[in-house]
């Protein structure tokens, strides 16, 4: 299933940071394939939950990826400035999603995911929003930056509101993949082994 196009308001921001070109590859691939295997596939718009997760991978790897700011709106009515990216498709290594809630009777617990440890996770038309994101290095192909949103092409349905700054890439390649991410949706997934854990010790992924 493609990812439908996403238009919201040209303020929202987000940090660019130095590592501008290679947050696009790495926010899509691994907290889209991370977050989708936690949840299974979400509707392409909806009210976040508030609560942001971590996402991290040993290496992940991209083809036809398209990204944008954008912004998320919460149920309870706060909005989260975002970087909206798609991807085409790709692989993910030694991923780790987490995120801390706290529950009734039981207080705050993590929730852990895990795979991709033995054989790659594999992905396909999937979108991600997320605000932060660190690599230790990597390579990207056919770079388009600064190019107008509404022009996207890269990843299928990725396109966001005309005349706001937006990044595209053939391919990419990046290793130890650290980033923290809102929502996730579309795509399809298809993977070996899923460890899921809940902890009370306050563990989480980094």
């Amino acid at each position: 299933m493609a990812a439908r196009a996403r238009e919201l308001s040209p303020e929202g921001r987000t940090h660019w940071k130095r590592t501008a070109v290679m947050l696009v590859p790495g926010v899509a691939c691994v907290g889209a394939v991370v977050i989708a295997l936690a949840q299974g596939a979400m509707a392409a718009s909806f009210a976040v939950s508030g609560k942001n997760f971590k996402v991290s991978a040993d290496r992940i790897t991209g083809r036809g990826i398209s990204g944008f700011p954008s912004s998320l709106g919460a149920k309870d009515g706060t909005g989260h400035a975002v970087l909206l990216a798609g991807i085409a498709s790709g692989t993910a290594q030694g991923v780790c999603l987490s995120m801390k809630q706290k529950l009734p009777l039981v207080g705050e617990v993590s929730l852990i995911v895990r795979s991709g440890g033995e054989r790659a996770i594999k992905g396909e038309h999937l979108v991600v929003d997320a605000d932060a994101l660190t690599s230790s290095g990597g390579r990207v192909t056919g770079v388009q930056a600064g190019r107008d949103a509404s022009t996207l092409t890269a990843a299928p349905g990725v396109s966001g509101p005309q005349g706001l700054f937006g990044v595209q890439a053939d391919t990419a390649v990046a290793r130890d993949v650290r980033s923290t991410a809102w929502a996730s949706n579309g795509g399809s997934l298809t993977l070996d082994k899923v460890e899921i854990e809940l902890s009370h010790t306050g563990k989480e992924c980094y």
